[in-house]
């Protein structure tokens, strides 16, 4: 599967998972030691992390990168209170580890602390089970670092923010909860950071672990980051090293100097009072002079030893502050920063807006002529400029929205999600209900120099300079101010840090949701289809192969399509060495998702992200839309199709009462009319197998038609060697029918004459 080079790995957290050394575990409330990293084959001395990886290489040859994303968690939104802290489900527990001839006791370490320090936080509980694993062991974290480098792959740390607070929110929450532009609110960002300094982390090689010698309650973001740069170092270095990802609500926090116009810096250059921002600046300096120190130098060429951070995909290019009437770029100050080496981003930017029904405006606009220019005049006819049916399943329609559609020709100004609901387009099915412009499809329109504004517009960014665009009463609305901004056009290749889909219906219309039953930021992609669970709960419709198409149309476009820019200094626009899509589980399936018992996500695992366990991509089919032959054409023949064909007969009858309170049905027609249920063993589509195109390609041509087609029955029915026949369900849409027989592998015809 060339399509995947590089994987986020998780989940995060659990204090061995991450191991390539068994471990056993006993909690206080257990009796006995049991195996806590050797699920998928128990007793063995392989860990979990062994066969996930081994699984990883074999389903996806090509992938050359793996992001080791490991969790601390925060317990408040307020940048105020909010406490960064690792932790562990087994407080006060006892570990022991393999170590080639025995069991030995052994400890769970991050930053000073062990599971018997009485700073601990504990990790929350529903009242059956924790609700996260702890965070992985220093020892752990190493070693996997060590075992995914000796198979051959670059290795990017990522530490992570998992929410331990009411509702569980996204860590981009996070801010100062009474208004900004104050000293309150660089104090907050000031709090949440951290006094942590590179001199309080002192590196241990023997027990492959970190100390620290600030205060063992200084639960802060610098202490959480300065600790992993120095593990980082202890491992033998990693590729690319991230200081925390998508903290929009941090990173938008306003100093009491921030104005609109900004001011300037030594070179002339807007800035912005951003002090968080100003913190991460400072923080991946000292990151960085944890690697100089240790010899981990920077490599621009091989891509060793870099630095960057993640921003999330809805304010990478800049944020809307409201009531301030504009955007301003707040990041551009870091990306031109000189130890960050890297732009990167999350990237879960709409890769359709696809509708129930029939597909909505895409599906009409579909063979108009793309725009010529930005912004497009009429947005409501923004064509596609696509050949064959409109369907969802189309790379195409999806690699012509990378720079395209949503938030690059235009926008919905108000669009909410407003969970399950009946569709409105009158399906009768429950889906996730949008509403506002979305509903509607009232697209709105960018206008000329507002490119900024475009999350999409990933060219533009990389190819110019920037300056804030704002309404300064002058009559022209959103318009460019003030100077250009550090950024230095074409100067640092942009990556996604993850990027990727929910494997559930319609995911690419909102990419970066996720279903997640206790919290509060659960939600599904807008116009997704819901599907009722065998316990009489809801649960969203599944769909895993529109997932690994959307993630071969984004690898596809961005490296194999020759969309990708570099500059006359050798500066690629788009670096794909980084590229990780979101996500494989450091637990190997099918012991994940099965061990329930083990595991409180495994209910998210079937429309959630994960890849592990999806299945094989099955390419989508390629149409032939011939006209329908005067004669009546015949049903194919597939190899895929099963011997079992069943014959079900039925008369139209009419009651007929009688003088003694009894009825007798009459016939309407002298012989029935069958149904005929074709059952499939495969439909595979392949470069020696075509059964799905065929299929469904007949079923294009032959639907709706006035001459039926011919399809042979069994001698047994008397009813001749063939019968003229219609599709049974011959008012479904294409993809409707695609998806049932992907789902069922089953097709039914009805006869029209005898």
């Amino acid at each position: 599967m060339g399509y995947i080079k590089g994987v986020n790995l998780l989940p995060a957290t659990g204090e061995w998972t991450y191991d390539t050394t068994p471990y056993l575990g006993r909690r206080v409330t257990e009796l006995a030691l049991t195996p806590i990293n050797t699920y998928f084959a128990p007793g063995g001395q392989r860990t979990d992390l062994d066969y996930s990886i081994d699984q990883l290489q074999a389903e996806f040859p090509d992938c050359e990168t793996v992001a080791l994303v490991v969790a601390w968690f925060g317990d408040s939104v307020d940048a105020s209170s909010c406490r960064i802290y690792p932790s562990t489900t087994y407080i006060g527990g006892v570990f022991e580890k393999w170590d080639g001839a025995g069991w030995a006791p052994d400890v769970w370490r991050c930053s000073g602390l062990t599971q018997t320090s009485p700073e601990l936080i504990p990790i929350s509980s529903n009242g059956a089970s924790f609700n996260y694993g702890g965070t992985p062991s220093d020892q752990s974290i190493v070693r996997c670092i060590r075992d995914l480098k000796a198979r051959g792959l670059r290795v990017v740390f990522y530490p992570f923010l998992l929410m331990d607070a009411p509702g569980f929110p996204w860590r981009g929450r996070i801010a100062y909860q009474s208004d900004d532009v104050s000293s309150g609110a660089s104090a907050a960002a000031a709090s949440f950071l951290g006094a942590a300094t590179a001199a309080q982390f002192a590196r241990d090689t023997a027990n492959l672990t970190v100390a620290y010698s600030g205060s063992p309650t200084d639960y802060s973001f610098r202490r959480m980051i300065l600790h992993y740069a120095n593990l980082c170092v202890v491992g033998g270095g990693v590729d690319l090293f991230l200081l925390g990802s998508e903290l929009r609500g941090l990173e938008t926090i306003r100093g009491p100097a921030w104005t609109k116009a900004g001011t300037r810096d030594a070179s002339g250059a807007a800035v912005w009072d951003y002090p968080f921002v100003s913190g991460l600046m400072t923080l991946c300096d000292d990151v960085r002079s944890v690697f100089d120190q240790a010899g981990l130098t920077k490599d621009e060429t091989g891509l060793h030893n870099l630095i960057s951070y993640a921003a999330d995909w809805s304010a990478w290019m800049g944020y809307q502050h409201p009531a301030a009437d504009g955007q301003w770029p707040h990041l551009d100050q870091l990306w031109a920063h000189e130890n960050i080496d890297l732009v990167c981003f999350d990237n879960y930017l709409p890769l359709s807006d696809w509708t129930t029904g029939g597909g909505g405006i895409d599906a009409r606009n579909w063979a108009s002529p793309r725009p010529s220019s930005w912004p497009p005049p009429d947005v409501s006819s923004v064509g596609l400029g696509l050949t064959g049916p409109p369907t969802l399943t189309s790379k195409a329609y999806l690699k012509a929205n990378i720079e395209g559609g949503e938030k690059f020709n235009w926008f919905y100004g108000d669009s909410t999600n407003l969970g399950r609901g009946l569709d409105p387009n009158g399906t009768d099915l429950r889906v996730s209900l949008p509403r506002g412009d979305r509903l509607a499809q009232d697209r709105q329109p960018y206008y000329a120099n507002q490119e900024l504004l475009a999350n999409k517009k990933l060219r533009w960014w990389w190819n110019n300079s920037h300056r804030a665009i704002y309404d300064d009463g002058d009559g022209n609305g959103f318009a460019e101010h003030g100077p250009s901004t550090a950024w230095t056009a074409q100067s640092k290749p942009i990556t996604f840090t993850e990027y990727g889909f929910p494997t559930c219906d319609r995911a690419t219309n909102q990419p970066n949701v996720f279903f997640d039953a206790k919290s509060s930021e659960s939600a599904t992609p807008f116009w997704s289809v819901w599907q009722p669970a065998e316990v009489g709960r809801y649960a969203p419709a599944e769909d895993a192969n529109l997932t690994l198409l959307a993630l071969q149309a984004i690898y596809e476009y961005w490296v194999d399509d020759g969309q990708n820019e570099t500059s006359a200094a050798g500066v690629k626009m788009i670096e794909p060495t980084f590229m990780s899509a979101w996500n494989w589980d450091a637990r190997p399936f099918p012991a994940f998702p099965a061990r329930s018992d083990v595991w409180g996500d495994a209910a998210n695992w079937p429309s959630g992200n994960w890849l592990s366990g999806k299945g094989p991509f099955i390419p989508p089919p390629v149409l032939d839309l011939a006209p329908t032959p005067a004669s009546p054409p015949s049903f194919p023949t597939l190899n895929g199709q099963s011997w079992s064909v069943h014959y079900k007969p039925s008369f139209a009858t009419v009651a007929t009462e009688r003088a003694s309170g009894r009825a007798s049905r009459m016939a309407r027609m002298a012989t029935a009319v069958w149904e005929i249920e074709l059952s499939f063993d495969a439909l595979r589509m392949d470069d020696v197998h075509h059964e799905l195109e065929v299929l469904a390609g007949f079923y294009e041509s032959a639907r709706g038609q006035t001459t039926p087609f011919a399809f042979p029955v069994s001698p047994a029915l008397g009813l001749g060697p063939t019968v003229l026949c219609r599709f049974a369900d011959d008012q479904a849409d294409l993809e409707a029918f695609m998806n049932q027989i992907w789902q069922a592998k089953t097709v039914v015809l009805r006869t029209v004459k005898i």
